[in-house]
């Protein structure tokens, strides 16, 4: 039941309010749109709720089934000549009906079901009509499900109509997920579009057997028509499909196929009214057609690569000019940022192509394709394909770029940095192969934090021949990104390299592309998170507007990490938003694991949570994942005031010898595991803990790292001296504009430490700024935590002078959330989106001293301008 809580919600709803009276509803919907299992829900529901169930058939038996339900033990004659003839009900029958009912619901609440209703006769339906009109008070629901969106026919008007819908895109990819497996050669986005949110057609690709009856009542001419459509590109004009069918000019021939509702023609286009009629008409077919079809629509189309593409399919063995026409036009199809149609283009020239050579290298253009569309999985099923047919280092080392970046994808980080490592060792021709392998394998070093596979990427690079690009590398990395590309795999090896290049040459959209691409992760290993999140973003829009989510997708995390490090919280809302849907449809495991834990650690910091049960680690090993589920579950343990359970979170960051198992993340959260370390014996393992951190970073600490390790060591000292790493962790008043939240922590903890040794007046130097920073951050916890301390006669406590302080937008989104709007009919209004909306929330909250809207509404109500 993916995707289904408004519907299930609506079910209890209905279930509930049907033990005080008679209750009914019927589901309205497509074939395979999920009544059915709607109605296995409510039965459960009401099962539960101690109903009786009864569950009716539909076909000749019904009306007698539904009369036996109804406890009337024996059929009157007048009940027979009702039902044969559908004449008016018999205020007897009707009588002894109704009793019957109340027979049936005196001890308990009856439910009573019937699929597929629209396959009951119209008496059936004017006889449930009618007893649910006199039923009085017996609590008794009723819930059909049926074809349409009318209802069946002789059913009531006052019969509420239900209609199920498509699943939402990310519901439809989880339920896609549950399948199998998808036929080989299937991306997934293609399945789900075709589908179009559909449960049957995402789980099945056989048409439903009445489809197949449907048409084979219709005429050849119509069938033939239909069969072309089906084969043919969605965006294949109707003139097109008509000649290359042989249909009537007038397009008669289409109009028995929309009589019957499988079709509909609109604006020159024609489209499947449900999304396995277009199996159907395959499945019909036999392979002869099928190909023959193809073969009229090469003849008939004007497009140059649909033309090659039925060309090809048309053919029942190899064909190379075919192919190659194939190759040519795939080329445009990137060009227009359809990687999935060039994936599919590229896959079917190497299935056409007589020569392995040729295969092997049109089946790797159809493997990069292929990940930068956001299909990891089909990247590496095509991968193999290589794989079984090369051993030539340029192409197969082409081909494992696509499907190490692919596995990245997959959380598979020790396998993708195995395979990316071999494409180096193997000395490829086209140096900038080589190099999109080292940059691949950093990237998956510095997910994995795994120091082996750091250290060895020097060496890797060395074996990068600058100046050596070919056609396949030169398409991922062109060489004039390779400074940039160079001094990233040296940042994660974590070695010194050349600073960033602020004025560089100017290059190539792709070489542009590749630049920034290594210099944002230059610049999160350097901590300049403002920088790394700017870049990131930038690069993000763009390959989504491009149609290559894949190409950025590993980056993802560490982009909203450093928008969440730099302040820029409402955009890590979008993001997350934007890289959900993406993680769904192509089901990336490492965006699955790692988005969840950066959404409840950005929840817990806005409003804080109940601390969590203690949970098991990941089992894939995967340590930067790993490390941002502990340290979600810690802030919000943290957060709750649950020290031990935080401690133990934080604390499984590092290992037995104190050093982080992931290298940047552990690192950074000393503080939280220094606040959580409550009591001798875990404040001594924290000390330790932080020794080590110290001793790993060297020389090599940055400006952030530093306040971090200053305010982790204050919060551990147990002496006067802890004023002294305070003071050190706020030095520099720059960082509060670069790390604000983090630097407002210390602001407040130094604070803190300052009133519990009687020093209230050099506390308020710090509180009032860290509560500035907690409110305009939207961090509502530590905002509350601040005021505790702030006296209560401070003028930020009058509610007039906080509300004026909000910028104008935000005293907009106050008003309305006070009036009763909802976030999405505010960001409606204002044209935000809901999340970005409740971000503003969370900020106004401790803003103006409310934590809920009742609150904001109270406060608000008296004020004439609200």
């Amino acid at each position: 039941m993916a995707g289904r809580e408004r519907e299930l919600a609506h079910l209890g709803a209905f279930v509930e309010s049907s033990t005080t009276g008679p209750r009914s509803l019927v589901l309205l919907g497509e074939a395979g749109i999920g009544k059915s299992a709607l109605l296995g829900a409510a039965a459960s529901l009401a099962r539960a709720r101690g109903f009786r169930v009864f569950a009716l058939h539909p076909g000749r038996p019904l009306p007698w089934a539904l009369l036996r339900a109804l406890c009337t033990p024996r059929l009157d004659p007048a009940a027979r000549a009702w039902l044969a003839t559908g004449q008016r009900l018999d205020p007897a029958l009707l009588t002894a009906l109704l009793l019957g009912l109340d027979r049936l619901t005196a001890r308990r609440p009856a439910l009573l079901l019937i699929d597929r209703a629209g396959r009951c006769d119209p008496a059936t339906m004017r006889l449930l009509t009618e007893v649910l009109r006199h039923a009085g008070t017996s609590p008794v629901g009723v819930l059909l499900a049926a074809r349409g969106d009318e209802g069946p026919p002789g059913l009531g008007a006052e019969i509420n109509r239900y209609p199920v819908g498509p699943l939402e895109s990310r519901a439809a990819a989880r339920l896609l997920t549950s399948r199998a497996g998808l036929e080989a050669g299937a991306p997934r986005s293609v399945a789900l579009r075709r589908a179009a949110g559909n449960p049957l057609a995402l789980l099945s690709t056989r048409a439903p057997v009445e489809f197949r009856q449907r048409l084979d009542g219709l005429p050849h001419a119509t069938r033939r028509l239909l069969l072309c459509a089906a084969v043919a590109a969605d965006t294949e004009p109707l003139a097109v499909l008509n000649r290359a069918g042989a249909g009537a000019a007038d397009l008669r021939d289409w109009q028995p196929a929309e009589d019957i509702g499988l079709i509909s023609v609109v604006d020159g286009r024609v489209s499947f009214r449900h999304p396995l009629i277009r199996e159907a008409c395959t499945e019909a077919a036999g392979e002869a057609e099928v190909r023959r079809a193809h073969h009229d629509l090469a003849a008939r189309t004007d497009d140059p690569y649909h033309r090659a593409l039925h060309r090809a399919l048309a053919a029942d063995r190899p064909d190379e000019p075919a192919a190659a026409a194939i190759e040519e036009n795939a080329d445009h199809l990137g060009r227009r940022a359809d990687f999935v149609a060039e994936a599919q283009a590229m896959r079917t020239a190497a299935e056409r192509s007589p020569a392995p050579a040729d295969a092997a290298r049109r089946y790797a253009k159809a493997v990069v394709a292929a990940y930068r569309s956001g299909e990891p999985a089909w990247a590496i099923e095509l991968y193999r394909a290589v794989a079984a047919l090369t051993s030539d280092p340029d192409v197969l080392g082409a081909a494992s770029v696509g499907a190490g970046i692919a596995m990245i994808h997959l959380g598979r980080l020790t396998e993708a940095f195995e395979l990316l490592r071999a494409a180096v060792l193997g000395r490829p021709g086209d140096g900038q192969v080589a190099m999109v392998a080292v940059a691949a394998a950093a990237n998956a070093a510095m997910l994995s934090g795994v120091a082996a596979h750091r250290e060895q990427l020097p060496a890797l690079l060395d074996l990068v021949v600058d100046g050596t690009g070919g056609e396949l590398g030169e398409a991922m990395i062109p060489g004039s990104a390779n400074p940039a590309t160079r001094a990233s795999v040296l940042a994660v090896a974590g070695l010194g390299g050349p600073g960033h290049d602020d004025d560089p040459a100017p290059l190539s959209a792709i070489a542009e592309h590749a630049r920034l691409m290594g210099t944002s992760t230059v610049a999160w290993l350097r901590d300049d998170s403002a920088r790394a999140a700017a870049e990131l973003s930038a690069l993000w829009q763009g390959f989504r507007a491009y149609g290559a989510p894949g190409a950025l997708a590993a980056r993802v995390p560490v982009m909203i990490l450093a928008m969440i490090d730099s302040g820029r919280w409402a955009e890590a809302d979008e993001a997350l938003e934007q890289a959900d849907g993406v993680a769904a449809v192509g089901d990336m495991t490492l965006l699955l694991n790692a988005l969840p834990a950066l959404r409840s650690t950005l929840d817990a910091l806005r409003h804080g949570g109940a601390a969590p049960v203690r949970v098991r680690p990941w089992p894939t090993g995967d340590a930067f994942t790993e490390s941002l589920r502990r340290r979600a579950f810690g802030t919000i343990a943290l957060t709750a005031g649950d020290y031990e359970t935080a401690y133990g979170h934080f604390r499984a960051m590092f290992g037995s010898d104190g050093g982080p198992i992931h290298y940047f993340l552990g690192p950074r959260s000393l503080p939280q595991l220094a606040l959580s370390a409550t009591g001798g014996v875990r404040r001594a393992q924290a000390r330790r803990i932080l020794r080590a951190c110290r001793q790993r970073a060297g020389e090599n600490v940055t400006a952030r790292l530093a306040m971090l390790l200053a305010h982790s060591e204050a919060v551990l000292d147990d002496t006067e001296a802890a004023a002294g790493h305070f003071r050190d962790a706020l030095s520099d008043p720059d960082l509060a504009a670069q790390w604000p939240l983090e630097y407002a922590e210390a602001q407040l903890n130094f604070a803190v430490w300052l009133r519990r040794r009687r020093r209230p007046v050099e506390a308020r130097r710090h509180l009032p700024p860290a509560l500035e920073t907690f409110r305009r951050l939207g961090a509502n916890p530590h905002a509350e935590q601040a005021l505790k301390y702030l006296p209560q006669d401070d003028e930020r406590s009058d509610p007039a002078r906080a509300f004026a302080a909000l910028t104008a937008q935000k005293q907009a989104i106050a008003r309305l959330a006070a009036g009763g709007m909802t976030n999405r009919e505010i960001g409606r209004r204002l044209a935000l989106s809901p999340r970005t909306v409740g971000s503003h929330l969370y900020g106004i909250y401790p803003q103006l001293r409310v934590s809920n809207r009742n609150q904001l509404r109270v406060l608000l109500g008296g004020r004439r301008d609200a």
